[in-house]
């Protein structure tokens, strides 16, 4: 049996697909601009019980990799490893586009698909079917199939405009990736040892052309809740090596005394702060700013943000704990008035077995 979703982007859905006899069993599909994290359990457990179907029963996962929104495909994916971990299956995935080329009918070819992806641009797939690339409109247009062709996603009015004549028919097939559609394409595809990683065509560090790097001026910090443990999850993720899972930044979000927040510009997390307060002190435990955004001011702001918070409910001190030879995480906490106040020996563990001193840096609040 097999269990497929795809949160990739404003959409959320999951399928449970029976693999020898090569039909969906129950499916489920909703339209959302945010809120995946919190509608793919749920909407998961609904599909398995209308299939019948124990989590035993399952012996593959399908997931879509992107392109996509960074909450949306990261979601998608911690799901699908936490399960297959915890399931001792393997993960099948499929891209993006792909996936919403499995909504239309397969009489309709030559197809290509086109989703925005915004500063011009857009996601495209050609006939051909070949990996997607992320292209101006007017280069998409000259990638085309020579004649009549057909064209689907949310970019297709912007192809279409930008093509000459009739070249494309838009279908109505959805847009979105729709699980009980692609199952069949996970299910004949092969399984790989590796868990999937995100498909992001644009690198990490990339920096718009026609928009400004968010500076700290047009990033809002807003509380962070458990429901929202595998956004953060993502950014530490990115932000790091050695990554923490959904399941620990809901646990520790969960304890008495946290406190967590996220930087967002334009409805997207770029950096996390994540603290624990007790009796008169508070303890940063993890923030990280996506590399992009990086230089900006943002961890500064989140960290403002806590201490004003700690000063309204009375507490004294702050504390954080940094790598010895992270020199430019110490710069930035000096610069909050962040002193040295002690040293952990061989408290990190690193790659090869070696181990790192943690510096233990102290900030007063003052009342």
């Amino acid at each position: 049996m097999l269990l497929v979703f795809d949160t990739s982007m404003a959409a959320c859905s999951a399928a449970a697909y029976d693999m020898m006899a090569g039909r969906v069993l129950a499916a489920r599909f909703a339209l959302m601009e945010r809120g995946h994290a919190d509608a793919l359990a749920p909407m998961i457990k609904a599909v398995m019980d209308e299939a019948g179907l124990a989590f035993s029963d399952l012996t593959r996962i399908g997931v879509t990799l992107g392109p996509g929104t960074f909450t949306g495909v990261r979601t998608g994916i911690a799901m699908a490893r936490g399960l297959a971990l915890a399931l001792d299956v393997k993960i099948a995935s499929l891209d993006t586009l792909s996936a919403i080329a499995a909504n239309a009918p397969a009489d309709k070819r030559p197809l290509v698909i086109a989703a925005d992806a915004r500063r011009d641009e857009i996601y495209f797939r050609g006939a051909t079917g070949e990996a997607p690339m992320v292209l101006p409109v007017a280069e998409a247009v000259r990638r085309l199939p020579e004649g009549r062709g057909f064209v689907l996603g949310t970019g297709s009015e912007a192809l279409i405009a930008a093509a000459s004549g009739d070249r494309l028919v838009r279908l109505s097939n959805g847009d979105m990736p729709d699980a009980r559609n692609f199952a069949a394409h996970l299910a004949a595809r092969l399984v790989e040892d590796a868990a999937p990683e995100p498909l992001y065509l644009r690198p990490p560090d990339a920096k718009p052309q026609h928009h400004q790097v968010p500076s700290a001026d047009s990033v809002s910090i807003r509380q962070a809740s458990v429901g929202e443990a595998q956004i953060l999850a993502a950014l530490h993720a990115e932000c790091f090596d050695n990554a923490w899972s959904a399941t620990e930044f809901a646990k520790l979000m969960a304890m008495p005394g946290a406190l967590s927040f996220l930087a967002v510009e334009g409805g997207e997390p770029l950096a996390f702060l994540l603290a624990r307060r007790a009796a008169d002190e508070a303890e940063i435990l993890s923030i990280g700013t996506r590399p992009f955004a990086r230089r900006r001011g943002i961890a500064k702001k989140l960290m403002s943000h806590l201490a004003h918070e700690l000063r309204q409910a009375g507490l004294a001190q702050l504390f954080i704990e940094v790598a010895a030879d992270n020199a430019a995480a110490r710069a930035l906490y000096a610069e909050q008035d962040f002193a040295v106040t002690g040293r952990r020996k061989a408290y990190y563990e690193k790659p090869g077995g070696k181990r790192e001193d943690a510096v233990v840096m102290m900030k007063a609040l003052a009342r």
